[in-house]
């Protein structure tokens, strides 16, 4: 697997060209609810996975909220293929390879320091907004059952135009109470999560 590292210079140097291309891309980040700033505890987020920017969305409620130092798991094929950004805070997953245990583990250790916060897909791929996966993987379920009581964070992202020429992104946030959920406890939590976010963005007026 590929690890982690926030290089002092890489880092703070990519985070500033992401909120630039996504000041140019978007019309703006809106954030509907927030998450509590715990010193005590790492932070993990649970969020709808919809597109390549989701990890890089959670710069804006991360830097809101938690001032915390950000990991995110993706694929190993794409962190690869983008290798720079093992340097500000993303590291691989193999699934169905023998190095999905050393992922796991290595999550584990990230959860056990309370400076931290881990950004998880736990569905594994892609899915539309409007058809959300909630089948969530194993790993995480093993995940809980290892680390420190964590903050369990979620969200859900919504893209839309309304009368701007470019898109809205709009991240609802809440959190869940701390247990060693099993996969059907947490993804139904999710679930529900997720459908109060899409009612309350189905209302939302603009």
């Amino acid at each position: 697997m590929i690890k982690a590292s926030h290089h002092r210079i890489i880092a703070p140097l990519f985070y500033k060209y992401l909120f630039h291309i996504m000041n140019k891309d978007f019309e703006t980040v809106e954030m509907m609810g927030g998450w509590k700033h715990d010193e005590s505890k790492a932070s993990l987020i649970i969020g709808n996975h919809v597109s390549w920017w989701d990890g890089f969305w959670m710069l804006h409620p991360n830097k809101k909220f938690l001032q915390k130092k950000l990991h995110v798991m993706i694929l190993e094929e794409q962190l690869r293929k983008n290798k720079i950004l093992s340097k500000v805070g993303a590291y691989s997953v193999d699934p169905g390879s023998r190095s999905v245990v050393e992922s796991l583990n290595y999550t584990v250790d990230l959860l056990n320091d309370a400076k931290n916060v881990v950004a998880l897909y736990p569905q594994g791929k892609f899915s539309s907004f409007v058809a959300p996966d909630f089948d969530f993987k194993p790993g995480i379920e093993k995940i809980l059952k290892k680390c420190d009581p964590v903050q369990i964070l979620f969200y859900t992202a919504f893209v839309d135009y309304f009368s701007n020429r470019k898109p809205t992104v709009y991240l609802y946030l809440g959190e869940i109470e701390f247990q060693r959920y099993g996969l059907k406890e947490l993804s139904a939590k999710y679930r529900s999560f997720y459908m109060q976010s899409l009612n309350q963005h189905a209302k939302l007026d603009v």
